[in-house]
Formats: structure tokens, C-alpha cells, sequence
């Protein structure tokens, strides 16, 4: 996967609005192509209609997911002698400022192979909040918006799935084959023809966090995943990130409360 795709989703921020179970959907249903603010997740039950996005027709079919994102001319309509028959959801999805939509594409529509565990997905989105679940409904509803971008993203047909610029990914290509040496804003502005405080500003604006904030989580996690899946010395990891072994043990221990050796004996003894 891409690596500014990855960071994107790692940071995708996901908000429900609405969410129902059409059965069928009310008579009459139907629009012109407009925008709204907001995405759709639909998934077709049954039933005989159409949803154009952006020019583009589909005929749903059972079975069938789609992610209908915010700012798309959505128009839909449905047969009134066989009406759809769906489960829906509008939500919001952002990564920092930005709608997802402004960043990545994600497919418009994706067929599910096993039906009835998406349906359990809607199912469950549907039910968090009711009852005695209603104070820790909105991170359930979250959680589960999350599954059902995941699927999306893990069926997502081949070439569907990109981000819109290919610049914040050539950015953390570049960072991710330089890691064991030594990476400035200054190194990095200069790779990229920017001038390094613009440099900062726009990392920030795509990521969330500044390009030295990124650079030591990514050899952070580096480190966890040499860790726990080599036998490879201290000494040995922090060259493959670029630190002196003893710089590596004290950033390890003030972002995970433990050493390097610990951390590797608790995973391994797990």
C-alpha cells in the first residue's frame, strides 16, 4: 500500500450522522444529482434502482457495498415496482482538516463476498447507542465505521485505491529508505525543492504531526517490529534507524515506559 494511503487511514477520523435500515426505501425515493457534505455507505439487499456519482451510472445488485464520498454529485433513484431494499449510513470522515474525499480514492462500490457479515456490521451500527449502550455508543459507531472502511479498502479492486497526489507519497517513500541516516527538514525540503519552513507547514497539513514528529515515530516502530521479530542486537537496530544505541534505549523508554530488552521479553514471552 502506498505509504501516505496508509498514514491517511491511520489517521482517519470517522463521525456517524445517520444510519437505517430501508425496507424498502419509502416510495418515490429518488433525486437529480447534487452534493452533500457528508459520505454514504449503502448496502444493497434487493431491489431494482440506480445511483450515479459524478456522471457515472450504476445499477445496484444484492450484495453490493458503496461508498458514495462527501462532495460527489450523488443523484439515485428506485423501481417502484421493485424498490430497493438497503442498509445506509452518513458519516463524516476526516483526516485533520481534510475530508478524506479531498485525499485519497476509494472505490464507489465493491462486491461483497459474504453478504450477511457486512449486514452485521450495518446491524450492529444500528443498535450502538440503543439501551444501556447510549454513553458509549459514538466509539462504537466509530469502531464499526471503521470495519466497514476496512472492508471497503481491503476489496477495493485493483487501481481503485490511490491517493490524489502522488507528492506526500514520494515524500515518505523517501523517508522510509533513508531511515539509518540522518534526516533534516533541511535534507528533506531541499529533496523536494521546498523551502524548509513551507516544508514543515505543509507535512503538518497532510499529517497531523511535524516531519522530525514522523521520522522518530516511524523508527520507533521500526524498532518494536525488530524487536519482536529478530534476533538482531541492540547496537544492530538503532543502525538500521540511524540512532546510537544508547540514544535508541532512552527515546524507547520515555515513549513506552520500557527498555528495549524488556520490551522484547514481554512480547516474547506472550
Amino acid at each position: 500500500m502506498d505509504p501516505a494511503l496508509r498514514e491517511h487511514l491511520r489517521r482517519l477520523d470517522l463521525d456517524l450522522l445517520m444510519a437505517g435500515h430501508a425496507d424498502p426505501v419509502p416510495a418515490g425515493w429518488g433525486r437529480s444529482p447534487r452534493s452533500d457534505g457528508y459520505n454514504r455507505f449503502y448496502l444493497i439487499l434487493d431491489g431494482v434502482g440506480s445511483i450515479t456519482s459524478d456522471g457515472v451510472e450504476y445499477q445496484p445488485r444484492p450484495g453490493q457495498l458503496y461508498f458514495l464520498p462527501a462532495g460527489s454529485a450523488l443523484g439515485f433513484s428506485s423501481s417502484r415496482e421493485r424498490p430497493l431494499r438497503k442498509y445506509w449510513a452518513h458519516f463524516t470522515a476526516t483526516v485533520g482538516e481534510h475530508d478524506l474525499a479531498t485525499l485519497v480514492t476509494l472505490p464507489r462500490v465493491v462486491e461483497v463476498a459474504e453478504p450477511p457479515a457486512v449486514e452485521e456490521m450495518f446491524v450492529r451500527l444500528l443498535a450502538a447507542g440503543r439501551g444501556p449502550a447510549q454513553v458509549t455508543g459514538p466509539l462504537r459507531q466509530r469502531a464499526i465505521l471503521m470495519e466497514l472502511t476496512a472492508y471497503l479498502v481491503e476489496h477495493a479492486p485493483l487501481g481503485s485505491l490511490r491517493p490524489l497526489s502522488e507528492g506526500p507519497g514520494r515524500i515518505l517513500e523517501y523517508i522510509d529508505a533513508h531511515l539509518d541516516e540522518v534526516l533534516t527538514v533541511g535534507r528533506l525540503a531541499e529533496v523536494f525543492h521546498y523551502n524548509p519552513t513551507y516544508f514543515i507547514t505543509y507535512f503538518a497539513q497532510l499529517f497531523g504531526v511535524s516531519p522530525n514528529q514522523y521520522i522518530r515515530q516511524l523508527r520507533v516502530e521500526r524498532v518494536k517490529q525488530a524487536l519482536i521479530h529478530s534476533e538482531l542486537r541492540i547496537e544492530e537496530i538503532a543502525g538500521t534507524v540511524g540512532w546510537e544505541a544508547s540514544y535508541l534505549s532512552r527515546v524507547f523508554r520515555q515513549i513506552t515506559s520500557l527498555t528495549p530488552t524488556q520490551y522484547r521479553a514481554l512480547h516474547r514471552a506472550s
